[in-house]
């Protein structure tokens, strides 16, 4: 092997190493506090990461070593360098970014099921995250929607989401505390037996879900969670304690 391709190829290799020390922080970091399961898999987590990953892996380390030549002077060598990591740190930045302002801050129970509701939309709104504390000490936070019932009310549901593209979920006059309204929410409960009758890999978390927490099925409720890319059935028990969850294969198309 020519000394030059070897210097390259050293050269990247530390590259990718920096970069996969530093990667693996950032994973453990989404994994445990921004998306923890189900979240990462279902509110796209791994797919923010995978963009980071593609610049902070692969494409930093590959332009070390397009570029690396151990022939040119030491000045020039580091001012290289110095670029292709710059380039990679703002890309870095850009993409922790994104991935953290899209990281579920409230599950927002809504008509029938529950909406994952990123930090950013309530950062459109000025609005600080430690509201949420005051409904719910679960993170992220669960919880319920009051659908108005009075034409009033109704129009000035949909007033804000025409003039500042709003939805329902995201209007937090419409919050209240998901457990003194849970009489109400567990109403939409889903017949799970059906579900898992159809789902042997789902059946078989229920199995192991019921026998961790020492319930049967029939004393829990069982509520959808509709995320983009992998619905979740979270498990409450009779004294709406979020206990678990089941999830459903992923979403074809995406």
């Amino acid at each position: 092997m020519k000394p030059s391709l070897n210097a390259r190829l050293t050269a990247s290799g530390i590259h990718f190493i920096a970069s996969l020390s530093l990667f693996s922080l950032l994973l453990f970091i989404v994994f445990k506090l921004w998306f923890p399961q189900p979240f990462f898999s279902s509110s796209g987590g791994w797919q923010g990461l995978k963009i980071i990953a593609l610049v902070d892996l692969v494409l930093g380390p590959l332009i070390t070593l397009a570029i690396y030549n151990i022939e040119k002077p030491k000045k020039l060598l580091a001012q290289d360098l110095s670029i292709i990591v710059i380039i990679q740190l703002a890309a870095l930045v850009y993409g922790v970014y994104t991935v953290h302002s899209q990281r579920p801050a409230a599950l927002a129970f809504y008509e029938s099921k529950f909406y994952t509701i990123p930090a950013q939309a309530f950062a459109n709104q000025d609005l600080d995250l430690a509201f949420l504390s005051e409904l719910s000490d679960h993170k992220p936070a669960i919880i319920y929607v009051d659908k108005p019932i009075t034409i009033e009310g109704i129009n000035a549901m949909v007033d804000v989401l025409k003039k500042h593209n709003i939805s329902p979920t995201q209007q937090v006059n419409l919050y209240r505390p998901f457990k003194t309204n849970f009489a109400a929410i567990s109403k939409h409960s889903i017949n799970i037996s059906d579900i898992v009758s159809r789902n042997s890999d789902m059946a078989e978390q229920l199995q192991v879900l019921l026998k961790q927490t020492n319930t049967k099925q029939s004393e829990n409720y069982y509520l959808v969670l509709e995320s983009k890319y992998q619905n979740v059935i979270l498990v409450f028990s009779n004294k709406a304690e979020l206990i678990g969850y089941l999830k459903a294969p992923y979403k074809r198309g995406l």
